[in-house]
């Protein structure tokens, strides 16, 4: 039954940030025009941020000793490493250069479980607001759908994170529409 409504809630957080994402989508500006450079621009920043998460969430398995735990962060680890990749085959088949600037997510000390899954869900928020700003600021839709999708996976994540910070039934269940803004559960 649990299960269950974890399913369904991570099925809305999909929805919603697929949603959000999606809704921006069009022919690019209204005048029909792209901006190759700018778009390859906007995708190193989210790049910036993924290798910037990937290293973050390496940050935080010292602090966790739970089996189910640290494969849960190792698992979300994975998955910013393949947003790494589609983001720099995407960079690339816009002829342009993955050349990001360089991000750092600071966290402070990490010690406790808590620390760990509260600095998780502080970067997973930051990065599906910016990865949802970076879908309104592409003027070449064929990548919009690939950022919304990374937007959403980060929405999911969101879900079993608050799981993990205590939050009940009713509380891991994400916002119609997520954008990165709701405070973790105390």
């Amino acid at each position: 039954m649990r299960a269950a409504r974890v399913r369904r809630a991570l099925a809305i957080g999909v929805a919603a940030a697929l949603t959000l994402g999606l809704g921006a989508c069009g022919d690019g500006g209204g005048d029909g025009s792209t901006d190759r450079a700018a778009d390859v621009a906007v995708l190193n920043g989210i790049l910036g941020r993924q290798l910037a998460a990937v290293e973050a969430y390496g940050r935080t398995l010292p602090a966790l000793h739970a089996a189910a735990d640290i494969a849960t962060v190792q698992k979300f680890r994975l998955q910013e490493q393949e947003h790494v990749d589609a983001t720099t085959k995407t960079i690339r088949g816009l002829e342009g250069e993955a050349d990001p600037p360089a991000e750092e997510i600071p966290s402070g000390p990490i010690r406790t479980r808590r620390q760990a899954f509260e600095f998780l869900y502080e970067l997973e928020s930051a990065t599906i607001d910016a990865e949802l700003n970076a879908v309104g600021r592409l003027t070449i839709g064929w990548p919009r759908p690939l950022v919304a999708s990374m937007a959403a996976n980060q929405a999911q994540h969101l879900v079993l994170i608050r799981q993990a910070l205590g939050a009940g039934d009713p509380e891991i269940v994400p916002e119609a529409f997520e954008a990165g803004e709701t405070p973790a559960p105390r």
